[in-house]
């Protein structure tokens, strides 16, 4: 063990302080100070946070049934806009006198109600035009003489008998009726009222418009977050609703509360399969009934929500607050602690001791003297402490000079700049090209880079291979530009780059290589494309094993590239190749398009 560990472990030895048979001694003096003030800090506090957490529970929970009560409101608003908007298209029919005359006149021969096919073709089809949500527009009528169409007109015969008997009971008033599944494709409503202008006793027809259920399905669509929305009829038949599982057309048969729905509004609660629900309704002037129920688990999730927050602060508070009355007492005990940890050290033989000054009470007198008794001793352990450590720091420092990227920087301009002064055109170029392959491959030590530097360094490479091997490189490059800011680890391409031009070249026409960089969903795509010599299947699975490249040069292997960017990235990144003898070779780098911060740094 070496001098720096000797002195940490004995440093934090003599910050704890042991009896003379060796246990750890107990400061009974702070534990004192730390229960009492204990007692008196955290109570009141404590009675002061069960106050704010259910004050602010029944806030919320009134808020919550407020909001509710505001929901239920707005959509009976917006169902009554609705009705007496279809009421007043009614009227438009209803008060029409031509229309009157069409269904009351006796037609002694056929082509005499030609006129009133033609005004009723006319008139009922632009009302549907306007209005999308309306499927039908139907006249019942008794007059025997009219012809029926069997669409817009038909005989009275053809309608429901309860939608004929509420017709003629409610004397020219307007009725609803509606399908009995609601769930079914062309669910509506059937807006009815009989045509009896003139003498309510004898009506010459009965109007009815078949209205689609979307017309009120998008007015509590939006309302179904976190609660059930229903409107049903006077015997509790479910005209629409937002709650699309429900299989019953009959709400009361869901849930038994048409006792509690007596009334024209009101809110109640209901128990069922030991869960607890909260009711709210309202009716509506023709006699339905807006209904919408909340789980109180759901009701009350903005006070569970708030009531964690408080909790979750209330611990937090708490335990800095045992936190600050800890470094309190030990303040307070603080310069007893100290001595006595000095006296164990010296009755162990141990005379490196640290003691600051203490005041000028009797404490501050004993510390003084057992400081200066062993100041000789400290004095000297620490000048050959801090010469070692200097001694090390020096060394340091020489071997990063010795090892500064610079110098082969400034080495390879230099050579560069003798090469043109000297007019060697082709070892200029090529020692620019390995400067810049270099600089941006050493990185000034850092392992990730640019996905444009990494581009720059593989045509850097391929620059100065091209010098070598005299147009037989065929180069394509096919690059997303949005990605070059993106980041990745260096030194992923060139390994395979330099792979083909050592193995993939089989004539003297060269090879062609297709680097191309794109976008796949959340990753990137890195692809080098060859049209050499290719591989088969054995050497394609011995060079995905091997960690150096096949030709011992790159000391980057496939195995090797595909290593480092699973470790930095995760098990599902890395290398995958293709490659068929006379064909070519295909690589394929996947790495995500936005690493997490622990998994890779931005290039500085």
């Amino acid at each position: 063990m070496n001098t720096e560990n000797i002195s940490f472990w004995d440093k934090i030895a003599a910050r704890i302080p042991f009896t003379r048979t060796g246990r750890l001694a107990r400061p009974r003096l702070r534990h004192k100070f730390f229960f009492i003030f204990l007692i008196v800090i955290i109570l009141p506090f404590s009675i002061l946070i069960y106050y704010s957490y259910t004050s602010t529970r029944s806030t919320i929970t009134k808020q919550t049934y407020t909001a509710l009560n505001v929901t239920l409101a707005q959509i009976n608003t917006n169902v009554e806009k609705r009705l007496d908007y279809y009421n007043q298209l009614s009227n438009i029919l209803y008060m029409d006198a031509q229309l009157r005359n069409y269904l009351s006149t006796d037609y002694e021969q056929a082509f005499y109600y030609l006129d009133a096919f033609q005004y009723i073709n006319r008139t009922l089809p632009s009302l549907m035009t306007l209005n999308s949500n309306i499927q039908n527009i139907t006249i019942f009528t008794g007059n025997k003489t009219l012809y029926s169409d069997g669409q817009y007109v038909k005989y009275m015969e053809e309608l429901p008998a309860e939608i004929k008997g509420k017709a003629l009971k409610a004397a020219g008033s307007t009725v609803y009726t509606h399908t009995d599944d609601y769930t079914a494709p062309d669910a509506h409503f059937t807006l009815a009222r009989s045509l009896s202008y003139f003498s309510l006793q004898h009506p010459y027809g009965i109007l009815t418009l078949d209205i689609s259920d979307n017309e009120l399905y998008s007015l509590i669509k939006m309302e179904n977050n976190n609660k059930s929305v229903y409107i049903i009829d006077e015997n509790g038949r479910i005209i629409s609703t937002g709650d699309q599982n429900l299989a019953s057309s009959l709400l009361y048969d869901l849930y038994p509360i048409q006792k509690e729905l007596s009334g024209a509004s009101g809110h109640f609660d209901l128990k069922m399969n030991g869960q607890e629900r909260f009711f709210t309704y309202n009716k509506l002037s023709n006699g339905w009934s807006t209904v919408i129920t909340v789980p109180y688990d759901e009701l009350l999730s903005n006070t569970n929500k708030a009531t964690g927050k408080i909790i979750w602060f209330s611990a937090i508070t708490i335990s800095i607050a045992i936190l600050l009355l800890y470094f309190t007492t030990k303040v307070l005990t603080k310069r007893i602690e100290v001595l006595l940890q000095q006296i164990r050290k010296v009755e162990r033989g141990d005379f490196r001791l640290s003691i600051k000054p203490m005041g000028h009470d009797e404490i501050g007198q004993l510390s003084f003297a057992f400081n200066k008794m062993a100041s000789t001793i400290q004095n000297l352990i620490q000048d050959v402490y801090v010469k070692e450590i200097a001694m090390k720091e020096s060394e340091l420092n020489t071997l990063q000079a010795q090892i500064n990227p610079h110098f082969l920087y400034n080495t390879l301009s230099s050579i560069s700049s003798l090469a043109l002064k000297e007019g060697a055109g082709q070892v200029y170029r090529m020692v620019n090209y390995l400067a810049k392959y270099y600089r941006v491959s050493l990185n000034k030590g850092k392992r990730i880079i640019l996905v444009e530097q990494e581009i720059n360094l593989v045509k850097n490479y391929v620059a100065i291979q091209d010098i070598r091997f005299r147009d037989k490189l065929h180069m394509h490059y096919d690059l997303d530009e949005e990605l070059f800011q993106r980041t990745t680890i260096k030194l992923i391409l060139q390994p395979f780059i330099e792979n083909c031009i050592n193995h993939a070249m089989w004539d003297e026409s060269g090879v062609n290589i297709n680097v191309k960089l794109k976008r796949d969903g959340h990753d990137m795509l890195l692809q080098v494309i060859d049209d050499g010599a290719g591989m088969t299947a054995e050497q394609l699975d011995q060079a995905m094993q091997k960690s150096d490249s096949p030709s011992g040069a790159s000391g980057y292997g496939i195995k090797n590239v595909d290593d480092r960017i699973k470790l930095t990235y995760g098990g599902d990144y890395g290398v995958s190749m293709f490659s068929k003898p006379g064909i070519g070779t295909a690589v394929t780098i996947r790495i995500p398009l936005d690493p997490p911060p622990s998994a890779a740094k931005a290039p500085g």
